[in-house]
């Protein structure tokens, strides 16, 4: 079943991200809202991360912040159209393997969303220890596309 998700947001990312090149966003633009979203989802994983530190986790924030992490995890594939890279003349830590390797950056943005919507139902659900157990995975998959796929604070 994973396998026809990962494959199906595959294709569906293919076509999303051939959706946002076509569009006319000037790269500038494109590269401070795709920083702003990523610092949404740092701070949505540090409010799920303070919420389960304290003695009583209030799940209603932890549910606000998975579903922001949901919510922008289904869109990442539309942050990265082509002349959003360095070539723009923005600061941004997107390495150029995003464009050179698409398939690969399609598989790591799927990885993403189902750890992500993973973490959003043991929100939902109300049930923090699946939290707790469901975190790390999403963790995981920030870090395997950030070694593969961000460069290193200028």
């Amino acid at each position: 079943m994973k396998h026809f998700i990962l494959a199906s947001l595959a294709i569906a990312g293919a076509v999303t991200m051939a959706a946002a090149q076509s569009r006319a966003v000037p790269a500038a633009d494109t590269i401070r809202m795709r920083q702003a979203n990523y610092k949404q989802m740092g701070g949505a994983v540090k409010g799920i991360n303070d919420q389960l530190a304290a003695d009583t986790p209030a799940i209603s924030e932890i549910r606000r912040h998975s579903a922001t992490l949901a919510g922008h995890a289904r869109n990442v594939l539309t942050w990265f159209p082509r002349g959003s890279g360095a070539e723009a003349g923005v600061r941004t830590r997107a390495k150029p393997e995003i464009w050179s390797d698409p398939r690969g950056f399609r598989v790591a943005s799927a990885n993403l969303l189902v750890a992500a919507r993973g973490l959003d139902a043991a929100a939902r659900r109300g049930d923090a220890a699946a939290v707790r157990t469901a975190l790390p995975d999403l963790r995981r998959t920030c870090a395997a596309c950030h070694d593969s796929y961000r460069g290193p604070e200028n």
